[in-house]
């Protein structure tokens, strides 16, 4: 899953690189990741093809790709999708959802490995971007909105439920998922079914400063799932996580704080989170 940090990495790079070029090809390979936003695949191919880039924004997960004559190119990657940037020759793989290539080179891949995939794209008017991809104007973006502690004060306080849901649920807070939101708890030292308006002062701003810091680590090691422009999982195949990543995914490892083993708890059908039982309160 692409969550925050990789989708601001992502969004640097197209900066850099597709800013100022017009899309030249469109391929679809799956009808269900335009519905949202498109009847079908010719009217999405013919509302992308041609347009020129003229910006690229993040929002939460979420980027926009915004074109000339005021239309935005939405992707939303969702639960488990990812996108890679090709040359405009390369190979389309089996998971590879969309394709778009450029007049002056390169290529983005949009890849969905889940069987009924999550990811969505569309072109809207740019006006109602954020309405059309979901995204409501209350819920905050923790690097963009770049909030206080008090603000964050007051948004556990007003929500009042475990951290773990605030930190993921995208009414409240955009771009978190499993594994900087577990990240984020046990730097601050705090556990996931701690109820958030329960906090005291020190612990808001222990937490404030974890999310800062465990965001601008992971934005500096481009993240967990885009080193070698590949969707490898946090945790690779010899069980080794990626350098900046303290607890999700060590399970029955000792925990760098104080040395208990790590732990992974499941909190419903899917859903799990990896915690420290003995210094996360």
């Amino acid at each position: 899953m692409l969550e925050l940090p990789e989708v601001e990495v992502l969004k640097k790079d197209l900066e850099k690189e597709v800013v100022g070029k017009r899309v030249k090809d469109v391929m679809v390979e799956t009808a269900s990741i335009v519905r949202p936003y498109h009847r079908t695949r010719p009217d999405f191919v013919k509302a992308l093809e041609g347009r020129r880039i003229e910006a690229v924004r993040r929002r939460g997960a979420a980027l926009f790709l915004d074109l000339d004559e005021d239309q935005t190119w939405i992707i939303d990657p969702g639960e488990n999708g990812t996108l890679l940037r090709e040359t405009a020759t390369a190979d389309i793989g089996d998971d590879t959802h969309l394709a778009v290539t450029f007049t002056i080179g390169g290529a983005i891949h949009l890849i969905d490995t889940s069987k009924d995939p999550t990811s969505h794209t569309g072109v809207v008017a740019t006006g109602d971007a954020l309405a059309e991809a979901g995204i409501e104007e209350t819920s905050m973006d923790p690097l963009d909105d770049n909030p206080t502690w008090m603000e964050f004060a007051r948004l556990m306080k007003h929500h009042a439920m475990p951290m773990k849901q605030l930190l993921t649920d995208r009414s409240v807070m955009l771009g978190l998922g499993p594994v900087y939101s577990d990240e984020i708890l046990w730097e601050a030292g705090l556990a996931h079914d701690r109820q958030s308006e329960t906090l005291s002062t020190q612990e808001v701003r222990r937490f404030y400063r974890a999310m800062q810091e465990v965001i601008a680590a992971a934005i500096k090691y481009r993240g967990s799932t885009l080193e070698d422009a590949s969707p490898d999982s946090v945790v690779d195949e010899e069980g080794e996580t990626a350098e900046h990543i303290k607890v999700y995914g060590r399970d029955g490892l000792p925990c760098h704080r104080c040395r208990s083993t790590l732990v992974k708890e499941r909190l419903s059908k899917g859903v799990y989170t990896y915690h420290c039982g003995r210094c996360q309160m």
